[in-house]
């Protein structure tokens, strides 16, 4: 009887090509040595496979004998199921996540890199140096004052060596950015209050920030200017106009081609289920300045956290006219001995009710906290 190792590499050929997923081609490859042999006929094909994202990657463990290489992954695509995957570059990192990569940092002289969580790529980015939040004590690397936020890229994919590609990170109260190649990070300034969330606009071209009250404002991140960049004050939330006195806490996301939705958020701490968390969304529109509350999100789904803010279109078990949350707040679960950040849900839009993803002790954060990691498309595999 033959062996499954002993297929015909055709034959392993056109049963490889039938793979829509990044994933599943990886699976494919750790059958055996002699199927892994078969990605020289095909690693063209693979190179531009999309992966199961959106998946939520859940907090590092604190439990000594779990797989110190491991990362696990919740992954909607697959029923809602969680998959380990090999990742050391993330272990005992603090990360952040954009356009489905890994925005990573070490306490070894500030050290900033991106990760690909499947590929497992590679992309050294400057020291951060620049962000005064960072500080030097006598005997060591002081790393908490305050904590690296948000991230987005001006494009989805650094390995496209297109000169336009830009890193920008919110750092405690400073936004700075960089170009792939720079040796330091260059600042943003010209904002007042504290940076909430940041989205870069894809039609636009600019640069966009939310700060404290609603405050919104723009940038041309693209030009080549001597640093720092200024922002312009774009517009101020009319909270009165829609009956709110505060914005406690707001993310903003490109929402079409002349459009920005400002989504705003009541928290409450230190609970398991956040119950009483609430969210509103709102569409300013860059043509003409004015506001519009929204109600429906339609078939769009949102994915709000320590991730870059993003839409994608429900299906493949994500459901529609809703917000998918995770805790974003470092500071008020520091220093807790269970860790914190276990306000991961689905918040529908349509009547307020929250659905728990899981129940499950992964949710919490002691180091690194869970991530929503956007759709990506690979551009090189490394190592399979």
């Amino acid at each position: 009887m033959t062996s499954w190792s002993d297929l015909l590499p055709e034959i392993l050929d056109k049963i490889s090509r039938k793979f829509d997923f990044y994933e599943d081609f990886v699976n494919f490859l750790c059958v055996c040595s002699s199927w892994k042999s078969s990605v020289t006929r095909t690693r063209n094909f693979i190179q531009c496979l999309p992966s199961r994202f959106p998946a939520l990657m859940l907090a590092e463990s604190n439990t000594e004998d779990e797989a110190h290489d491991c990362c696990r992954f919740f992954l909607f695509s697959n029923g809602g199921t969680v998959r380990k995957h090999r990742l050391p570059e993330a272990r005992w990192q603090r990360c952040i996540s954009a356009n489905g990569w890994l925005l990573t940092t070490g306490e070894e002289e500030f050290t900033a890199r991106l990760i690909h969580p499947l590929s497992r790529t590679q992309i050294e980015l400057p020291q951060l140096y620049m962000f005064e939040e960072l500080y030097f004590d006598q005997d060591e690397w002081i790393y908490y004052r305050f904590a690296m936020r948000k991230a987005v890229f001006t494009s989805s994919n650094p390995l496209l060596k297109d000169s336009s590609f830009r890193v920008i990170i919110i750092w405690g109260t400073t936004i700075g950015f960089c170009r792939l190649g720079d040796v330091s990070w260059s600042q943003i300034t010209g904002w007042e209050g504290h940076p909430l969330d940041i989205t870069y606009h894809k039609t636009r071209k600019r640069l966009y920030v939310v700060a404290t009250m609603g405050s919104l404002y723009e940038c041309e991140i693209l030009n080549d200017v001597s640093s720092p960049l200024n922002l312009c004050r774009l517009s101020q939330f009319p909270g009165k106009e829609f009956g709110r006195s505060n914005l406690p806490w707001a993310y903003v996301l490109e929402w079409g081609y002349n459009s920005l939705l400002l989504v705003t958020r009541e928290r409450h701490y230190f609970k398991k289920h956040d119950d009483e968390c609430a969210f509103q969304c709102f569409v300013f529109n860059l043509d003409d300045g004015k506001w519009l509350k929204l109600v429906n999100l339609g078939n769009k789904a949102i994915f709000l956290g320590f991730n870059s803010s993003f839409m994608i279109d429900a299906g493949g078990g994500v459901k529609p006219n809703c917000i998918y949350f995770t805790n974003d707040l470092y500071e008020p679960y520091h220093g807790l001995l269970d860790g914190g950040g276990v306000d991961v849900g689905i918040y529908h839009l349509s009547d307020g009710r929250i659905e728990a993803i899981f129940d499950s002790p992964e949710s919490v954060f002691r180091n690194s906290p869970a991530l929503w990691l956007q759709t990506s498309t690979l551009h090189s595999v490394k190592e399979i």
